[in-house]
């Protein structure tokens, strides 16, 4: 206690606090009772764009800050953490919110907000304490884009491989667990060493990138393609039984023999057709023995003249 009273032995001028809050990366503000601004520092004006003398005596929600939280919401009414602050006595945790910058734009920011009574006890209003969390946002963005380029095929935007196969394996478990269907489709383009070699490899890339454009297309939106290697492609098939695989297939099938090459500008003088090969998970099947079935109903395809769907 000794060290408390000789820590406020009369106090520091108020300029001099001021001073100190200044020195800050965080902005700062007082609102009073009514919610008006009344004490901005260089951090808040730094984050914000606003002077001190464009918002002393306004509220923050005189279309100046407008506060949003992550979900959209306008925070000036009942959501705001002032509010509760100066009417309540209830301070607030850390809160990701989005604030309206001079320029329009919308800053990320950490905000904390707290009451300020008097030494008698009186309320005075609120303080609020807000970070530009920015950076952090950026971190985040470009942690998910790392995450997802990790588990995309460079070249055709498919899963890869390795993702693929994570994915058929959780999908097989959940199969077991509640009794559910599942098919896999194993596709292989027919005579495509022959473009790569007759037409060259940025030919040949378009094609896969087309190829790979209508697979996706032609699935739904709970099932999932990747690219297995060069020019194969295994197709994920949720909640589906062997027949309803083998429609989904052929569709898939029709919709390459159909399509054409259109590069620089030019219609390529070639046929593009795929083979395909369908299996349905057997109970207590392991991922790599549904694979091997679904690439020997590929191969069967292939051996019986290709541009078809076999099924295992």
């Amino acid at each position: 206690m000794a060290g408390q009273a000789e820590n406020n032995f009369q106090g520091l001028p108020c300029d001099t606090y001021k001073a100190i809050l200044d020195q800050t990366y965080d902005g700062v503000y007082f609102v009073d009772n009514d919610r008006r601004i009344t004490y901005w520092n260089k951090g808040a004006q730094n984050i914000s764009g606003y002077q001190p003398g464009e918002v002393i005596s306004f509220r923050c929600s005189d279309d100046l800050l407008c506060h949003i939280d992550t979900e959209g919401r306008e925070m000036c009414g009942p959501l705001c953490p002032l509010s509760r602050a100066v009417s309540n006595g209830q301070a607030t945790g850390q809160t990701r919110v989005y604030l309206k910058h001079k320029d329009g734009r919308r800053v990320p920011v950490d905000v904390v907000s707290s009451p300020v009574n008097d030494p008698a006890g009186r309320r005075l209003g609120a303080v609020q304490i807000f970070r530009d969390a920015s950076i952090y946002e950026e971190e985040a963005k470009t942690s998910e884009l790392l995450s997802r380029l990790a588990a995309l095929d460079p070249l055709t935007e498919l899963l890869n491989r390795r993702k693929i196969e994570m994915e058929l394996d959780l999908e097989i478990k959940k199969s077991r667990r509640l009794g559910l269907p599942l098919s896999l489709v194993f596709c292989d383009l027919d005579y495509f060493k022959n473009i790569n070699d007759r037409y060259g490899h940025p030919v040949g890339d378009e094609v896969l990138k087309g190829v790979s454009r209508h697979l996706q297309a032609g699935i739904r939106e709970y099932d999932r393609a990747g690219r297995y290697g060069g020019e194969e492609f295994l197709i994920m098939l949720p909640q589906t039984k062997a027949e309803i695989a083998v429609e989904i297939a052929e569709r898939l099938r029709v919709s390459i023999e159909r399509w054409r090459l259109i590069h620089q500008e030019k219609l390529w003088p070639f046929k593009v057709t795929i083979s395909l090969g369908v299996a349905e998970l057997n109970r207590d099947e392991s991922m790599e023995s549904l694979i091997d079935r679904a690439d020997k109903a590929l191969y069967r395809a292939k051996q019986g003249g290709r541009n078809a769907v076999f099924l295992s």
